[in-house]
Formats: structure tokens, sequence, C-alpha cells
């Protein structure tokens, strides 16, 4: 968040000095504020399991558990009024934001303590990416709860039946070894198109939004940030090339659409669902999704293809404890526990959104079948993954974590830092613009411009912080 919206949300916390109610009489002296944004069906697992089942491993606890949609903006007032929830549930793309504004309670200390702390042996476990992402000034300030990730779906009976059509060049499924060349043929014998030309059948879609963009940059061998991270390096030559590919998949998709209609009954995700659709890059998110609106598709999920590297795009949500907590302590307990190893599997066998962020957990016996969530009125809530279905729709998850055998990297990758949401905001700008019927204006000049007006964000929010504009290589 830039220097110019905290005026904005000054004078929200003013307005809301006059209308927050002080604490009752009767309120317990032992009580945790938690705080979380999500869908309903989330609450089964943050409100009846962690809360409860915390409260009572705390004989006089009470958990007042709240949620909301914009929970960052509310987080921000609340540290206005110099208060906060105890326990935060936090977008890892606000994390810059919140530590630099004050809201986070450091964790280093709690880290290192001998009796409650996280040993090097446990820090380990977490995805080290995004572990190490979470490091500011020598401080760590959250603990992650998750990796969701993105990957490739395909339609098993669109391959099958293109296959059995052409058995002279089948087109095979989608696997960790593809690179480019293999999406970018696929995509052209999946497509197809009636007498007028019209596409009937895509061969690939996906939402135009900054992860595939990111993906691809990431693969052609380019980087967001410099080391700084004052600096976007997208207008590289890696960036030319990732969008000049992501433009060239354009005629095998459908209408490119951006996140604001993702949603809508024409999205890219209803099309896959409606099986008309071969193949189609998505977040972890969507399978259970898939398994609910249309039981019957026959889909499955690869890692996403690489180019002259292995680079798979991820985000994450993360636990952390408010800096105006009155119980630091035993709001840390409360993260620490909510992350370790059995309530990390239970966050993945009751939501199955996305992979949990500790290591062990993925590479667990259990970590390959979930079951079947269901609410009193017998409304299924989460589809369970049984074990047949690991290898199709499960094993891809994996590949984010599994080194490569040269490097010993591992291909997942968190995109934080301090202007990361600037940076993503103007990525969506750019997708737009470069996507746009009749456009003219070349691509290397279109990330160009895109980096310089990130640039002017960043330089004029340091002005307004009393700090020097950045001194650029190319200014």
């Amino acid at each position: 968040m830039r220097f110019s919206h905290l005026l904005i949300l000054i004078l929200v916390g003013a307005t809301l000095i006059c209308i927050v109610p002080p604490p009752a009489e009767d309120e317990p002296e032992l009580h945790l504020r938690m705080a979380v944004w999500g869908m309903p069906f989330e609450d089964n697992l943050f409100r009846d399991i962690y809360a409860r089942e915390f409260a009572r491993m705390h004989p006089g606890l009470q958990i007042k558990y709240e949620k909301y949609v914009d929970v960052t903006d509310k987080y921000l007032a609340w540290h206005i009024l110099g208060t906060g929830a105890d326990v935060m549930r936090v977008p890892i793309t606000d994390y810059h934001t919140l530590v630099s504004r004050g809201v986070l309670e450091p964790i280093d200390g709690y880290l290192a303590h001998p009796e409650y702390g996280l040993g090097p042996a446990e820090q380990t476990d977490f995805m080290p990416a995004l572990w190490d992402a979470l490091l500011v000034d020598g401080q760590r300030y959250a603990l992650p709860s998750d990796n969701a990730q993105y990957g490739l779906y395909y339609n098993r009976t669109i391959f099958d039946r293109y296959n059995e059509a052409h058995p002279a060049d089948p087109v095979p499924y989608p696997d960790g070894s593809w690179t480019w060349n293999d999406l970018h043929r696929a995509a052209e014998a999946l497509t197809v198109r009636d007498a007028r030309g019209r596409i009937v059948q895509y061969g690939f879609d996906l939402e135009l939004w900054p992860w595939p963009f990111m993906a691809f940059l990431a693969q052609a061998g380019g980087k967001l940030w410099d080391e700084d991270q004052t600096t976007t390096l997208i207008d590289s030559e890696a960036g030319v090339e990732a969008l000049a590919f992501l433009v060239e998949m354009i005629p095998h998709a459908g209408a490119m659409r951006s996140a604001d209609v993702k949603d809508s009954a024409t999205g890219p995700d209803k099309l896959f669902a409606a099986g008309q659709t071969a193949m189609l890059m998505e977040g972890s998110w969507r399978a259970p999704y898939f398994e609910l609106i249309n039981p019957d598709l026959d889909f499955a999920v690869a890692p996403l293809p690489s180019y002259k590297k292995e680079a798979i795009v991820s985000g994450s949500v993360l636990w952390a404890v408010s800096a105006h907590s009155d119980n630091k302590e035993l709001a840390w307990r409360m993260i620490r526990w909510m992350t370790d190893f059995e309530q990390s599997m239970l966050y993945w066998k009751m939501l199955r959104v996305a992979p949990p962020a500790r290591l062990s957990v993925i590479r667990s016996p259990e970590f390959r079948q979930t079951p079947r969530i269901v609410d009193d009125d017998g409304r299924v809530l989460a589809p369970g993954m049984p074990r047949e279905n690991w290898v199709g729709r499960g094993a891809w998850l994996r590949a984010a974590i599994t080194p490569d055998p040269e490097t010993g990297e591992m291909p997942g990758f968190v995109p934080v830092a301090p202007y990361q949401k600037d940076l993503e905001e103007k990525i969506n700008a750019m997708l737009s613009r470069a996507t746009a019927p009749g456009r003219t204006k070349p691509l290397r000049e279109l990330l160009e411009e895109t980096a310089e007006d990130l640039h002017r964000i960043i330089d004029r929010d340091r002005r307004a912080r009393g700090l020097p504009p950045v001194k650029r290589s190319d200014e």
C-alpha cells in the first residue's frame, strides 16, 4: 500500500474510534481475536476446529472468530487505532505492506525459544523459496500456511478423441517433460473451428492475469526484481520472450478473459468444466471446484511446461501475530500449532485448495488422498480425492518441491516484494494492451513503458517517505 492510501485509513481510523465499543466488563482475562477471510466452507476448519480446539487445549481461553472480505484494509484500520486481531490470516501479497506499517509482530524471538520455538529442522520443513521470501531486514513476521500452485489442467476425453482420429500423429497427455513447443503444438492440434472459422473447442485457455506471465518469465530465465527489489526486470529479453509466447497462444484460447470476468458464465473455468477446452492453466484451488460442478469431467493436472528452465509460480497464505496483541506468546503458540504437521495435513484433508507449505506433508503418504466433506444437511463441501485419483490430480503438486538434479533448486517460486502488488497491477494493464486486437505497439515497448510506470510509483512513494529515488542503470 502506497503512502497516499495511509491518509485515507487515518480518516477511517478516526471515525472508527467513535464506533468501536470498549471491552465488556465480563470479557474473560484470557482471550484471542482471530481474523480471517475465505470461503464459507473454510469456516469448518478455521472456526470449528482450529479456534475451538485451541481454546479447548487452554482452559479459560476464549477465541473471538471474525471474518472479513477486505481483511488487509481491516488490519490497517485497526493498526491506526492501536489495536488488532491477535491471530491474523494474511495474504502473502500484503505481507510487505503490513510489515512496513508495523502491523505484524516479528517472530524470530519466538522461533528461537527453547520451549515453544521452531528448531532448524522444522524451519527447513517449510518450502525454501517461501520461507526465504518472508525475511525482511533480517526478521520474519509470519508462518506459511499453504502454497497454492499453478498447473496445466487437461481434458483426457478430448485428447483420447483426437488420438483415435489421428493414430499416426497422436498428442500425448501433458506431463513434467513438456516444453513450450509441446504446449503450442498440442494447442494447435486440439483447437477446433467451424466452417466460419469460429472456435468451437479451445485447444488452450487461461485467465489473463499476472501469474501466467510471471511463470513464462521465470521459465525464460528472467526475474521480476533486482536484488534490492526496487527495480523491476520484466523489460528484459526474457520478458519479451515470455510476453511473445503468451500472445502466441491467443489463437487457441477463448477471449483471454481478464480477472474481472473470470467467474462469468463464459469464463475459462466454466468452459473447461463444460468440456469445451482441452487444456487450461489454472491454480490448485480449481480441482475440487471442477469435481463439484461436473463430476463426470475426465480431467487431470500436469506441472507447467518448461522452456529454458523449470519454474512453477505459486502463492501463499500466512498466519501472523498482531504487533498490538495483549497475548502475543499465546497467539504465537496458536499459529505455530496451526502450521505443524498434523494441522497442516488437516488443512489439506478438509480444504484441498492448496497444498500446505510444509514439505513433509506433501511428501507424506497421507497426502495422497482426502476424504469427502459434507455438512449436516448432506451437502458436499469438499469432494474427496480417492487414492486412485492421486496420479492424475495430486501428484503434480510435488513437482514444485522436487529439486532439479543438476542445480538442486526447486522449481517452485513465490512472487513477493515490497511493491509486488503495484507490479501486478501494471502487468494486468500491460497484458490487456498486449493481447488487444489490432495492437501496433511492439511488445518490448509495452514492457519498457510498464517498467517505467512502476518505477515512477516506487520513487514517488520513496519521496513521500523522505527517501531518494532509486538510481537505475538505464537512467
